[in-house]
């Protein structure tokens, strides 16, 4: 009588919430209330903010780099909806899932937003050329392979008006179109433990 079981989380996340998020990213209850626990423990309050999402997006990719705290604050950016500089449970699981279990369009709908990072709904040359360099030294391919080369590359594939930007149509068909492409853009192309329900 009156005793409570140690699962705050069973009272915070309510049976409406598991239904949207369920629908949102496809992942079962179990696996939800798995990362609800991380969160609360990371922020008791409910909201990441930007330096507690850089710490714990270091360690989901389990790197100490400095470049990726520069792609930490991008993927901010991409996953902070409304603009709060806060990020709440929802908005980071519905976005981790789609980056890293969901279907290449959605994965690449946040890389976009990754690479346009003054928010002009199109990618620049220099954007990509800046994200790349991040991008490639996470991955350890700084020394084999040149960011400007990659960037000038991908830019002559997917810039199909040559207008000297990519909008998100241009971003998204292309790299759908080529898999090379792709694979060196998105960030989110890798497997994370997200679909281990075991």
């Amino acid at each position: 009588m009156g005793n409570h079981h140690p699962h705050p989380m069973d009272e915070d996340l309510s049976l409406n919430d598991y239904r949207y998020l369920m629908k949102q990213t496809h992942l079962t209850p179990h696996v939800i209330q798995g990362w609800y626990r991380e969160f609360v423990n990371l922020c008791p309050n409910g909201q990441l903010s930007k330096s507690q999402f850089i710490k714990f997006y270091k360690e989901l990719e389990n790197s100490s780099t400095k470049n990726v705290e520069g792609i930490a604050e991008n993927v901010f950016q991409a996953f902070d909806h409304n603009g709060n500089q806060r990020i709440d449970f929802k908005e980071f699981l519905i976005a981790y899932a789609l980056t890293s279990t969901g279907e290449p369009a959605e994965k690449l709908h946040y890389t976009f937003s990754l690479f346009d990072t003054d928010q002009s709904q199109t990618i620049e040359l220099n954007e990509m050329i800046e994200i790349m360099k991040k991008v490639l030294t996470i991955t350890r391919k700084v020394s084999q392979i040149s960011p400007e080369s990659v960037a000038y590359d991908i830019f002559r594939t997917l810039d199909i008006d040559h207008n000297q930007s990519l909008s998100k149509d241009e971003f998204i068909n292309g790299c759908l179109q080529n898999n090379a492409i792709r694979r060196i853009l998105s960030p989110f192309e890798c497997e994370y433990p997200l679909k281990n329900n075991t």
